[in-house]
């Protein structure tokens, strides 16, 4: 089988991660396969696995990547399956296509967005859940977001769960120390840091999170470490408070993302809504204990593996921070917790989920194409 796997790398985030662990575990499995990654970022794929460059200057010109270009690639080769990763598919002619819808907070909780992104993704996700053979989600709560919001697609949902990649893992105390270091965090775990890892966005709650850490601190020397890209156009208010217990630091490489986790007495992630959460997950594989709000997909993501929070509420949000932050024995626990349920979760088990929906796309739009072909001949 030969598949086409369309691919946006360059802004960090769950959508790229998942594209490069879900190629990379595919190749592992089937190497009988042929694989080809069209992404604006070669260089995330290029050591496992054949690329397409396909230009993408600035997320305003998505439409374009989707509709033109990766049109044009699909057309100059043969493939037999397009498996979009972002959750949007060419509106002109291509080969049978799996699309991966991640989450639907444009729909949700659209007063989170701007209107361009609004007016982009409700265009956008319509049409490729119509016409895509098979979709897949990450959770059973977006399948229900999306059985809710579009009938017409229920026989075509396939919900595979995502995973924390093989490097996302604990890190030694040694390597830990010189992260602090390097980001003047102090070199020692006498400091106690909490930390937030995701893209920074309105329903992401990061005022909530800053101001149940500051309740919780108190008057103790901890630190909040904040880590992700801004959406382009909003920088919350907390940013710039100028509490020096807060502290930004800006997007991180993935590279750093388990010696960040390592540095934390705890991940705290407030956030109203996820299609997964991901970087819980993650944080979990790295033995660093979880805090999260109990909506959405976080319980069936979390379960017991961390701390699941009933409120969006200082009130309730920052009893579990000081508890974490201050208990030896409940960090021991919940780390131990958290590793267990992270391992729960398998890129390979996704990969050959994944494949078994390559099967049966591929398998049913080619006899699809054959009996028509048959039908006009006689």
């Amino acid at each position: 089988m030969k598949v086409a796997v369309g691919a946006v790398a360059g802004t960090l985030g769950g959508p790229a991660t998942y594209a490069v662990e879900l190629v990379k575990a595919l190749v592992r499995a089937f190497p009988e396969d042929s694989y080809v990654v069209l992404t604006d970022r070669p260089e995330s794929f290029d050591s496992f696995v054949e690329t397409r460059r396909v230009p993408l200057e600035s997320a305003w010109m998505q439409p374009l990547w989707d509709h033109l270009r990766v049109p044009r690639v699909l057309a100059r080769e043969r493939f037999d399956l397009y498996h979009a990763t972002k959750g949007a598919l060419p509106r002109l002619a291509h080969p049978p296509s799996v699309v991966t819808v991640h989450d639907l907070a444009s729909y949700v909780m659209p007063e989170t967005f701007s209107l361009a992104q609004r007016i982009h993704l409700r265009w956008e996700t319509p049409r490729a859940v119509a016409r895509a053979a098979a979709i897949v989600v990450p959770s059973a709560s977006t399948a229900a977001d999306v059985e809710r919001l579009f009938p017409a697609a229920v026989g075509k949902l396939r919900t595979i769960p995502e995973a924390a990649g093989a490097n996302v893992r604990p890190v030694s105390a040694a390597e830990v120390a010189a992260w602090r270091a390097r980001h003047g965090l102090g070199e020692s775990s006498g400091r106690a840091l909490c930390g937030y890892l995701g893209t920074i966005q309105p329903r992401k709650n990061l005022e909530l999170l800053v101001a149940s850490f500051v309740r919780a601190a108190g008057d103790r020397d901890w630190r909040l470490v904040l880590a992700g890209r801004l959406r382009p156009g909003y920088r919350p208010a907390c940013l710039q408070s100028g509490d020096p217990r807060v502290v930004y630091i800006g997007p991180l490489p993935d590279e750093e993302v388990a010696l960040f986790f390592g540095a934390l007495r705890c991940m705290v992630s407030p956030s109203a809504y996820e299609g997964f959460g991901l970087t819980l997950i993650e944080a979990m594989a790295c033995g660093c204990p979880v805090v999260a709000l109990r909506n959405s997909s976080l319980p069936e993501v979390v379960g017991d593996g961390g701390v699941l929070v009933d409120a969006a509420e200082v009130s309730a949000l920052a009893p579990a921070i000081e508890r974490l932050m201050s208990d030896d024995a409940a960090v021991a626990d919940m780390s131990r917790k958290g590793r267990a349920r992270a391992a729960r979760f398998s890129w390979r088990e996704a990969a050959l989920r994944t494949r078994t929906v390559y099967e049966e796309v591929a398998g049913c739009c080619g006899a699809a194409t054959a009996g028509a072909r048959d039908g006009a001949n006689k």
